[in-house]
């Protein structure tokens, strides 16, 4: 008896490992389409959702009111250690660039509107600051890690999507910036 009690929890995990390893065969005829949690495709290469959100100073912005314009969208939070990394890359790419009509547009998922303007005063920021306290525009964006950002073209179309950290003032996102604001 004791011996087919050392059996069983052994036989389980088996049964489990096996289950997981043929399922994951099933998926492999139906090629990667088969599981797209977060379909990105349809994103890149269409237009971009319009959206109305809030600035700091409680005024409605909306992204059609920039069109014309490529626009970087990019969603954080302050609590992100990666989006506050990112900000001074942002703030200078914004120096630079604003010249050439490129608009910067930052969308903050912070729960709490107060903590996203206490976290303003002392990091303010030369660009558009709009608050997504429900997430629901960073859902319809399918914003699945932050930062995360978009290069969003003078027509409204979706060009490029960045998920994570990037040194927007590094030569080779200031090449791919360049070649956007040509398009």
């Amino acid at each position: 008896m004791k011996k087919l009690m050392n059996i069983i929890p052994a036989a389980g995990l088996y049964i489990v490992f096996a289950i997981s390893f043929y399922s994951s065969f099933a998926l492999i005829g139906h090629g990667a389409e088969a599981f797209e949690p977060w379909p990105v495709e349809p994103l890149i290469g269409n237009s971009a959702p319009d959206f109305s959100l809030k600035d700091l100073k409680g005024r409605n912005v909306s992204l059609s009111s920039f069109s014309g314009k490529p626009v970087l969208l990019n969603f954080w939070a302050s609590w992100c250690p990666y989006c506050r990394k990112e900000r001074t890359h942002l703030d200078a790419l914004h120096k630079d660039y604003s010249d050439k009509n490129l608009v910067i547009i930052s969308v903050s998922i912070d729960r709490s509107l107060e903590t996203l303007k206490t976290f303003m005063e002392k990091n303010s920021a030369p660009f558009v600051i709009l608050y997504d306290g429900q997430g629901r525009v960073a859902s319809t964006f399918h914003v699945s890690g932050l930062p995360t950002s978009f290069l969003i073209d003078r027509n409204g179309i979706i060009k490029q999507k960045f998920t994570g950290f990037r040194e927007w003032d590094s030569a080779s996102s200031r090449n791919i910036i360049d070649t956007f604001i040509e398009d």
